[in-house]
């Protein structure tokens, strides 16, 4: 044995393929670093953040899962690999439509592309992570970068505004989940999920259910749940629009996914408190997001209001803590990026022209001029309300489901309430586009990218909404992964 295989013997990397997404995604985001340094081709470096992404996805699918890496602090399983592969694809789905977005507000900056990619980074490990150590090591990488994205339009107070919040409620919140860790790991004596779903399973004590008190807190602050949800409008609206489309469904289903291993796989004898907890969160965010979207006159703010409703969807199905809960909460988590990202990249296709400010009044008369983008945006808002045949329909359907086999039929109540509530104002996007004549005389420039994804995803939603089995089956998978995992390692 060489002194190398020695080494990586002794770390416990017995396959050292397993990191490769990680690495690619790593080295692309030096390259394109170095390459904003020297090279002043934006669409090469542009290019060369696409390029690496789609390589890190295809490293992906030569994968063999159930490797555990670095002392047990990494894990490539089914369920992280298929998070990792849907997150690089949609991080791929925003990046080609951020160059022309940023170039027409003069406010391009290469830093955009490398603090994507380091974003990413931190997500990935976060969705591998089976320890509390590396699961925060991953949190800070991405929300330190987050912050950054948020706030990188220099001459603009607003995203200054939404990038400070963002900072210091983000920054509670991660010293909140600190302090949960050590209260965790002061009772049980580890940070492994598998070894502390062993210590609860034989004495669980009140520092261990203060620890995970607090661990909800700050994840729910992370998810964007109500109460803790106050950084989101905010954050999402200053942002450029493309980062906030990566934020409201890259990151935002990296949390949910999660969220889900750390319940499920470090605390599932404590099930009773966290599926009370998540269904309170759960709660107040299908009401709040949903009565104060209808107050709002802008859509980008009304969709950041609406994603913070969405948080709530998904995380009520955690308070059904079986495997049909877990089953609906993946499920929804996935087919929520179809909708998230598709929503964000028509706002910020039409944005970047004339004088559109993403106000109610500038969808007036859409669908006379530009009747296949209106179309696509209704496919969307009848997806977020939940009707068939979208794919939306089917991601409530199955939390709905779940609560109700649970007998959590006050959340069931509450979820099918809220989401009459939101056709509020999803339906008055649809109404502005096609009940009144056009206001706006300029002429929308839409580029290839911009109608592609926009299209790609409409068309995901109904397609996956008429025909939900293989998406489904995935969910029911991973599930049955994540069941297996508990306590195993």
């Amino acid at each position: 044995m060489t002194i190398v295989q020695q080494l990586v013997a002794g770390l416990g990397i017995p396959n050292f393929k397993v990191l490769i997404p990680e690495i690619i995604v790593l080295i692309t985001a030096i390259l394109v670093f170095l390459a904003e340094l020297f090279i002043k081709s934006r669409a090469l470096i542009s290019a060369l953040t696409v390029v690496g992404l789609a390589l890190a996805a295809f490293s992906m699918l030569t994968i063999s899962e159930g490797a555990i890496t670095l002392y047990g602090l990494y894990i490539v399983d089914s369920f992280s690999l298929a998070f990792k592969f849907f997150l690089v694809i949609f991080t791929i789905l925003a990046i080609i439509n951020l160059q022309s977005y940023v170039e027409s507000k003069k406010t391009y900056y290469g830093e955009y592309y490398y603090l994507i990619l380091f974003t990413l980074l931190g997500l990935m490990i976060i969705v591998s992570s089976p320890n509390l150590i590396s699961f925060y090591i991953g949190l800070e990488l991405s929300s330190i970068t987050s912050y950054i994205l948020v706030g990188l339009w220099r001459k603009d107070y607003r995203s200054k505004e939404g990038a400070f919040k963002y900072l210091i409620i983000g920054g509670a919140g991660t010293a909140i989940i600190s302090y949960a860790i050590a209260l965790i790991y002061g009772k049980t004596g580890s940070f492994d999920f598998a070894r502390i779903f062993h210590v609860i399973q034989d004495n669980s004590d009140i520092g261990v259910t203060a620890g995970l008190v607090l661990l909800l807190v700050g994840l729910g602050l992370k998810a964007s749940a109500v109460p803790f949800h106050f950084w989101t409008p905010d954050a999402y609206e200053s942002a450029p629009t493309p980062i906030t489309g990566f934020m409201a469904s890259v990151s935002k289903v990296a949390i949910f996914a999660a969220i889900l291993r750390i319940m499920v796989e470090a605390f599932p004898f404590s099930n009773q408190i966290w599926s009370y907890g998540w269904a309170i969160l759960a709660a107040a965010s299908m009401i709040l997001g949903n009565f104060v979207a209808l107050k709002q006159k802008n859509v980008k703010r009304m969709l950041a209001y609406s994603s913070i409703a969405h948080s709530g969807y998904i995380l009520a199905a955690l308070a059904s803590p079986n495997g049909m809960g877990f089953t609906a909460l993946i499920f929804y988590s996935i087919v929520y990026l179809f909708m998230a990202l598709g929503g964000f990249i028509f706002l910020s296709a039409f944005e970047k022209n004339g004088n559109w400010t993403n106000d109610f009044e500038d969808f007036k008369g859409l669908a006379k001029k530009h009747p296949i983008m209106a179309l696509y945006m209704l496919i969307y808002m009848f997806s977020m309300i939940g009707i068939p045949p979208t794919v939306g329909f089917m991601g409530k359907f199955g939390v709905f489901m779940a609560l109700i086999s649970s007998n959590v039929w006050w959340l069931a109540v509450i979820l099918v309430i809220t989401s009459v509530v939101s056709a509020g104002y999803y339906l008055k996007v649809v109404a502005y586009m096609y009940m009144y004549e056009p206001v706006n005389s300029n002429k929308f420039n839409l580029t290839t990218m911009e109608k592609f994804t926009v299209g790609f995803l409409a068309v995901l939603v109904l397609v996956v909404g008429i025909y939900p089995t293989i998406f489904w089956e995935i969910s029911n998978i991973l599930t049955s992964v994540l069941i297996m995992n508990a306590g195993v390692r």
